[in-house]
């Protein structure tokens, strides 16, 4: 394949593999008494700041029903992030979207399927759905549900758990079994494109001015299902996206267009 039709592609895996290492090294780097750094992906602390998911934070204000100053300041630089870049954290940050398009990688290999033509179109409402019902339960049960079942959040406990205490934890092994039973016998891609909400909040994080594909219809030769389509980790076809159908900039589209129509670009839009 063409080095340059990977171009985007090996940079978002150097940076998948390197947040994932950075999880893993984080338990030894604190036995050796260095605390600067701690946390998780659903809140890092880096020194004075706390860093804050997105996600977790809302679940965490419905729960407690109080938004403090710490947790909107934590949370205001993953914010700006996403309204720059758009949902990155989930194709270039996240461990678990690493682990889940290996494993669809694996499957597609083992029982080769094809993305359905407007699949992504029908998991508009359900994916609003889903995130309005992790905040309205969290809301309810005064619990943070969000943030406990947030795939970013387990997999990148599990090291610390097995480190410090020598065990995984009922709750972060049980979760996490449950989603890698849901990524290796359900649909394709299951919880990364439609359950997740952290994902989904990410998504809806989009202004005019974020980055995202610019698809030029004059410059495609493709036929009705696109080379773009079948790259993309989640079935989009970006000829027809809208604003909010979930698109992760993960920029693997723009790698395999055998033409110049896919362009990523800060360029306004109209929000659909």
């Amino acid at each position: 394949m063409d080095a340059d039709r990977t171009r985007w592609t090996r940079w978002r895996r150097l940076s998948q593999f390197t947040v994932a290492l950075f999880y893993l090294l984080l338990p030894f780097v604190h036995r050796l008494d260095f605390h600067a750094v701690a946390g998780n992906l659903a809140s890092l602390r880096i020194g004075p700041l706390d860093l804050n998911e997105p996600a977790a934070t809302a679940s965490a204000v419905f729960a407690s029903r109080e938004l403090t100053w710490p947790l909107a300041i934590g949370t205001l630089p993953v914010v700006l992030l996403a309204l720059i870049l758009g949902p990155v954290f989930c194709s270039w940050v996240c461990p678990w979207g690493l682990l889940s398009e290996g494993i669809d990688r694996i499957r597609q290999h083992l029982r080769p399927s094809a993305w359905s033509a407007a699949g992504w179109q029908r998991l508009r409402r359900p994916r609003a759905l889903i995130l309005t019902g992790f905040l309205l339960l969290s809301l309810s049960s005064a619990t943070p549900l969000i943030a406990l079942f947030s795939a970013p959040r387990l997999i990148s406990t599990l090291p610390l758990e097995a480190i410090f205490l020598k065990a995984i934890s009922p709750v972060t092994g049980g979760l996490l079994l449950v989603l890698l039973l849901l990524e290796i016998l359900g649909p394709r891609r299951l919880w990364c494109r439609a359950l997740c909400p952290v994902g989904i909040l990410n998504g809806y994080l989009r202004t005019r001015r974020t980055a995202s594909i610019h698809f030029s219809a004059d410059r495609c030769y493709c036929p009705h299902t696109p080379i773009c389509q079948t790259a993309c980790g989640w079935g989009i076809d970006p000829r027809h996206i809208l604003t909010f159908d979930g698109c992760t900039n993960c920029l693997a589209c723009v790698d395999q267009c055998p033409s110049t129509a896919l362009r990523f670009q800060l360029k306004p839009h109209s929000i659909a």
